[in-house]
């Protein structure tokens, strides 16, 4: 008798199963992973979800964080749930839609999208803003939604000022200062559940350089003048404007 079709068709499974736990693996590793705030990040689609992989970050010495209180919604609370799900954390927001008076949380954002455009485009920067060029599906985190405990809220909203800025290491942190000194968060210890982003919308200076002139929320269109994709910006650089 012969076995050997049957033991073909062992293998195929024990492949196919093999390439399914392998899938799962790494679909669970990325969308457990959040970006920090102001991180330049590459997104990319996969079957049933998205990974998103933070590149790098351009080099600035501070840029003003805002912080808005949020009341959790169907929507975001379910975009809650699953993160400490997926991160096998206990939640610990009770919510309940017909309640009067919900839970809430804080969304960090880059507000001053001129600041941040005029770093990126800075002499230090000159790498950064050739390796964006090199690639228009990169994007910028400009916002994150974190889950705080009341006393943290507080906390936030009472800062007289918040900023991103870098430790010794050159480590992103978040500066938290307030009336009784001032508290620095690095983003891997906070409970982030979503995140935003901004994509770059590309002209040219006098000397027909390409910049970046605008940056757009995701899902948005460039201001009129100016293009995502690099490319399309028609500069000469032998010709300058007098």
């Amino acid at each position: 008798m012969n076995k050997k079709p049957t033991y073909a068709i062992v293998v195929v499974l024990a492949t196919l199963m093999a390439a399914c736990s392998a899938y799962r693996a790494k679909k669970q590793e990325a969308l457990l992973q959040y970006p920090d705030l102001g991180a330049i990040v590459k997104t990319q689609a996969e079957i049933g979800y998205r990974t998103v992989t933070q590149v790098g970050a351009a080099h600035w010495d501070q840029l003003q964080v805002t912080v808005q209180q949020l009341p959790f919604n169907p929507e975001s609370y379910l975009a809650y749930a699953k993160a400490m799900q997926r991160a096998k954390k206990i939640n610990t927001i009770p919510y309940q839609d017909s309640l009067p008076y919900g839970p809430k949380y804080v969304r960090l954002q880059l507000m001053d999208k001129i600041a941040l455009t005029n770093r990126l485009n800075d002499k230090e920067n000159t790498a950064v803003l050739t390796y964006l060029e090199k690639d228009p599906t990169l994007s910028v985190v400009t916002s994150l939604d974190v889950a705080l405990t009341e006393e943290e809220i507080s906390l936030f909203k009472a800062a007289q000022r918040l900023i991103l800025t870098k430790d010794k290491q050159g480590n992103t942190v978040l500066e938290v200062a307030g009336a009784t000194g001032q508290e620095l968060y690095y983003f891997s210890e906070l409970p982030i559940f979503r995140y935003g982003c901004a994509t770059f919308c590309w002209g040219e200076d006098r000397y027909h350089r390409k910049r970046i002139e605008n940056i757009a929320p995701e899902g948005t269109r460039c201001p009129k003048g100016t293009f995502a994709k690099p490319r399309k910006v028609k500069g000469d650089k032998k010709y300058v404007k007098l």
